[in-house]
């Protein structure tokens, strides 16, 4: 039986947005008050990058210890982001992500995309709960 789950049906459409010159210390709060583990970078409506938490921490063991900087989103972003489409296949974009394709592996949240425009975002943890409901409805028969 074929998985037919699309990423738009598990997307989190009010995950952080943030801009390249936001503050770090801004976009952590912003980071921090959602669910998520990153947040998607977008100027003039295009994404360019995805801040995630573990990019902040080196920057803010250093910030923290010497209380010194204001330091921005851009020097600290992933700008080579993946990026995945709103109708693209689940089962396929996790394999893509367990099988180190393309910088996949780099990422833990994924922008997704509807006709080249932001829509919202994905996780791993999105991820695994869509197949894991799927994976729930195949042990029922």
């Amino acid at each position: 039986m074929m998985i037919d789950l699309k990423v738009k049906d598990f997307i989190t459409q009010n995950a952080p947005v943030i801009t390249s010159t936001t503050l770090l210390s801004d976009a952590v709060d912003k980071i921090e008050q959602s669910d998520q583990d990153s947040a998607v970078v977008v100027d003039n409506d295009q994404v360019v990058g995805i801040l995630s938490e573990r990019d902040c921490l080196k920057t803010l063991i250093s910030s923290s210890y010497y209380c010194d900087g204001a330091p921005t989103v851009k020097e600290f972003m992933k700008s080579d982001v993946v990026t995945v489409n709103a109708d693209d296949n689940i089962h396929d974009v996790a394999a893509k992500v367990i099988s180190d394709t393309a910088g996949f592996c780099d990422q833990t949240c994924f922008p997704v995309m509807q006709n080249n425009v932001y829509v919202g975002l994905i996780g791993v943890k999105g991820l695994v709960e869509a197949l894991n409901q799927y994976f729930k409805t195949c042990q029922a028969y």
